[in-house]
């Protein structure tokens, strides 16, 4: 109460929360700072825009009956975290003689998740193998994708002379 009479019957309405309670008498220059408690459960929405936004309005009434009304609003930032992990695995598929040659292939599938807290968009692998067609339009939070991409590499004679093929595929997308 920043005024200089007796305040009565305050309650708190908040854009975001129901808040329960309220104070019968509230004298000059007193603060109640214990009555009045909600709790706002965090959306996608908040964390996509990175804060809370929100506004509370107290009211009450002055000794003579007439409303009393006061608001605030508070911004309350939020972390995003941006994170992204790919697995890249390879299946040797023979074309049938039963030995390993030139004009085999392996077939690599690849697994992405976002591991971040908003969603990412514009997904794309880029292998220097090979070229991997697929593009993954966006990746909510928390998401795995095993499917959208993939990839065929045939054999040449190094690979086999080498005795394995060895490569790294990088997964990029935006936030």
């Amino acid at each position: 109460n920043k005024g200089n009479v007796t305040l009565s019957g305050l309650t708190i309405s908040d854009t975001k929360v129901t808040v329960p309670g309220g104070v019968n008498t509230l004298l000059p220059g007193d603060f109640d700072d214990t009555t009045f408690q909600g709790t706002y459960a965090i959306t996608q929405a908040d964390i996509d825009a990175g804060q809370v936004f929100n506004t509370a309005t107290v009211t009450g009434s002055d000794p003579s009956g007439n409303p009393v009304t006061d608001d605030d609003t508070s911004t309350t930032p939020l972390s995003q975290t941006i994170a992204i992990e790919l697995e890249k695995t390879g299946v040797f598929q023979d074309d049938g003689d039963g030995i390993t040659d030139v004009g085999d292939t392996i077939l690599y599938t690849f697994k992405v998740t976002n591991a971040g807290n908003v969603p990412l968009t514009t997904l794309t692998i880029s292998d220097p193998l090979f070229t991997v067609a697929a593009q993954l339009p966006t990746l909510a939070p928390g998401v795995v994708d095993e499917s959208t991409f993939t990839g065929t590499y045939v054999l040449t004679q190094t690979d086999i002379d080498n005795g394995l093929v060895e490569n790294t595929a990088t997964v990029t997308g935006n936030d």
